[in-house]
């Protein structure tokens, strides 16, 4: 297609490497300023352009914005273009900007593209985005062509060849048809007809961060429900796109001659309303998508979930709000665990509105305790318990990719003990909450786009995660305690109209499976109402005030970002009470009880304190009798020493408490796997090291010379004895 030269157009050089485009409403205005009203950018101009070869923005607005397709905006050798928008301050729509990048891209070689606001300030660079469209999407072009109309189907000319939608010999589908006319009078004489796929639209052209896509439409055979798939341009006439469209339902010729057809065909036909593609559930352009595709609101922008979980089949719904609440709901009621486990369900899609990061609950205790009819329970807010819920034996990539397709949404793992490899264990866990995929190279050439997501996990298994991986001596760093809490599961004791823990358990057992994902959809569509996402902002920064209050002053910052997180689940449990019926003080009594239980094995101190005490306590303990010489000195047991690490200073009338002076060597025996620095530091604060002041060695004295004339340097070191109570307040 020939381009049309927009406004100001002509006036520019041919060869000129800067341009400046103005766009929106208000172009002409900007453009026409007079000197005395010129903004900076417009000034800024002249540094752009050299004296005596000054041109004239070139103004995009009204028609010719709307049409930019059909128009050159820029000269083509120019290397630097300025967007400038002149709008009153609002987004021209992003299927106009579309337009105008794919123009840029394919009509110019700039290789610096800058968008700034009517003030000048800075509002994206754009040089990667076009430079990716160029090298990326050999057939992006094919886009740019989008007429004004949101439908491209021109007017068909029969007396070529042509594809519609027929029905030959009972056979449905798209259809290349060869017409025969007569020359002198025109009649059609004959028609020869080839079937190429059952029928298939085009609803729209989308876009992700790094690729452009067809939106396409069609109903297997066998099925009542239309399928849409992004089918990204590069793979359009191509084996692999083909092998896409054909896994998923479309019957399709296997004539090459005939494909090649039905690819310009795809190319040139139906709707080019503008799609937001995704690999990723969750939050999309204001609404949200679920793990099986489907979405929650109304989106800005039309979007579309590409991918798929592991688990799609189970996001279904069975039942109604109001018996979900009847039959399981009003039976939780009381039971703290059980009640945690639906806060965190509730938690998952409300983190993004209040920016928190993933972090999940690990449920724990014996085999008998309850822990997968509560998982069931949670899992029942979304789909059916069985089809939704994940297991740790899978592989890193699988759990991470399933990650990605529940973005926003609640991740049940059940029964940690069922994975395979303790290490794979940790990694895998230490991978989930990090938030970002490794970064993968394309085939041909780049990245990938990266993964990303934010989740809630609820976990279960007999054992906590430290006593699971330490079996297999792996060690568990603080940061992994505080995003996957410890919490011990509480048998549930309130059984309503049931006569024992069993039929209790089993009511909820079955309940969990008949009566399942209306409550989740129904919060999602709650949360995606403007309003009620400023009420939930609110209430979440009064309720974590609340939490982080109740804390003693000398609480670790780790207790206080778990506290923190508490907060996000009693804000999501108090908000959705209109789903739960449950009133504010049950909600709040519940996750007290379980933080404080999370507490009891976590401490109220920081994690990588408390495993410094234990590991200097244990090894002065285990080593007092076997390595440290007696003072006052006892020849014989002094006799016995091997391997000495220093002395110990037993009880005496004038020494009332047991101490050891202990060699620099042995210290770093002991505290190895520890900062040094770090680890006399708590040490000292907690006043298990009482060190001199001697310049430079600051947690080190001389040993007396009555025990040992050469007055050797050593750390004074105390047991520490705890007898603080950890429980938090109400």
């Amino acid at each position: 297609m020939k381009l049309k030269n927009a406004p100001n157009m002509k006036q520019q050089k041919p060869n000129a490497e800067n341009a400046y485009i103005i766009i929106g409403s208000q172009a002409w205005d900007f453009a026409k300023a007079p000197p005395a009203e010129r903004t900076q950018g417009e000034i800024a101009l002249d540094d752009v352009l050299p004296q005596g070869e000054k041109s004239p923005p070139i103004v995009l607005t009204g028609e010719v914005l709307e049409n930019v397709h059909q128009y050159r905006i820029a000269p083509k050798k120019a290397y630097i273009i300025t967007i400038q928008r002149a709008n009153h301050g609002e987004d021209v729509s992003g299927e106009i900007m579309a337009k105008l990048y794919l123009n840029l891209a394919k009509n110019t070689q700039a290789k610096i593209i800058h968008y700034i606001d009517e003030a000048e300030q800075h509002l994206e660079d754009l040089s990667g985005y076009i430079e990716r469209i160029r090298q990326g999407e050999a057939m992006a072009e094919n886009v740019a062509e989008v007429t004004a109309s949101d439908d491209v189907n021109a007017d068909i000319d029969k007396h070529q060849n042509y594809i519609e939608k027929r029905t030959e010999n009972g056979v449905e589908g798209l259809y290349r048809i060869t017409p025969k006319y007569d020359k002198d009078t025109g009649e059609l004489l004959s028609e020869r007809t080839e079937w190429l796929s059952d029928v298939i639209s085009v609803v729209g052209i989308g876009q992700s961060e790094a690729e452009h896509y067809l939106v396409l439409e069609w109903t297997p055979e066998g099925k009542t429900q239309p399928v849409k798939e992004a089918l990204s341009l590069g793979d359009l006439g191509e084996r692999e796109g083909w092998r896409q469209l054909k896994a998923k339902g479309l019957r399709l010729t296997t004539r090459t001659y005939l494909r090649n057809e039905l690819s310009d065909y795809l190319q040139s036909s139906g709707k080019r309303t503008l799609w937001h593609i995704t690999n990723a559930t969750g939050w999309h352009n204001g609404a949200y998508i679920l793990p099986n595709g489907e979405v929650l609101g109304e989106p800005e922008t039309p979007v579309l979930f590409n991918r798929q979980s592991a688990t799609a089949s189970g996001y279904d719904t069975k039942g109604t709000i109001e018996s979900w609440r009847q039959e399981i709901a009003d039976n939780v009621l009381g039971n703290p665990s059980m009640m945690l486990s639906i806060a965190c369900a509730l938690s998952a899609p409300i983190m993004n509105i209040i920016e928190a990061e993933s972090f999940g609950v690990h449920l724990f205790g014996g085999s008998t305790a309850g822990k997968t009819t509560t998982a069931n329970i949670a899992s029942s807010l979304y789909g059916h318990p069985d089809k939704i819920r994940l297991s740790w034996n899978a592989t890193g990539l699988g759990l991470i990719n399933e990650a990605s397709a529940r973005n926003d949404n609640f991740m049940p793992l059940d029964e940690i003990g069922q994975g395979s490899n303790r290490k794979y264990i940790e990694q895998t866990a230490y991978a989930l909450f990090n938030g970002v995929g490794k970064i993968q190279g394309a085939k041909d050439g780049g990245n990938r786009e990266l993964q990303r997501w934010r989740i809630m996990v609820f976990s279960t298994g007999e054992l906590d995660i430290e006593g699971y991986l330490s079996m297999g001596g792996i060690k568990t760093n603080a940061g992994q305690l505080v995003r996957l809490l410890n919490v011990p599961i509480t048998r549930a004791k309130v059984y309503h109209s049931f006569p024992d823990g069993k039929a209790h358990a089993d009511h909820l057992n079955y309940a969990s499976k008949q009566h399942y994902g209306a409550v989740g959809r129904a919060w999602i569509e709650w949360l995606t109402v403007a309003d009620n996402q400023k009420t939930l902002i609110s209430v979440h920064s009064q309720i974590k005030a609340k939490w982080l209050d109740r804390l003693p002053s000398d609480a670790s910052s780790q207790v206080q970002r778990v506290a923190s997180r508490f907060a996000i689940l009693e804000t999501a449990l108090q908000l959705a009470s209109f789903l739960t019926g449950w009133d504010t003080s049950a909600n709040g009594e519940a996750l007290l009880h379980c933080f404080n239980e999370w507490i009891n094995i976590f401490g109220l101190h920081s994690q990588e304190e408390k495993q410094i005490i234990e590991q200097v306590n244990g090894w002065l303990l285990a080593n007092a009798e076997g390595r440290f010489i007696r003072y006052p000195f006892d020849e014989k047991q002094r006799q016995m020493i091997n391997n000495i690490a220093g002395y110990r200073m037993v009880i005496t009338d004038s020494n009332p408490t047991e101490f050891f002076y202990m060699y620099p060597k042995a210290f770093e025996e002991m505290i190895k796997g520890h900062p040094k620095e770090q680890t006399c530091q708590i040490l000292s604060d907690k006043g298990m090291l009482k060190g001199g002041n001697e310049k430079g060695y600051k947690h080190m004295i001389k040993i007396p010379y009555k025990i040992d004339p050469k007055r050797i340097r050593c750390y004074p070191l105390f047991v520490f004895v705890d007898d603080e109570n950890n429980d938090v307040a109400q």
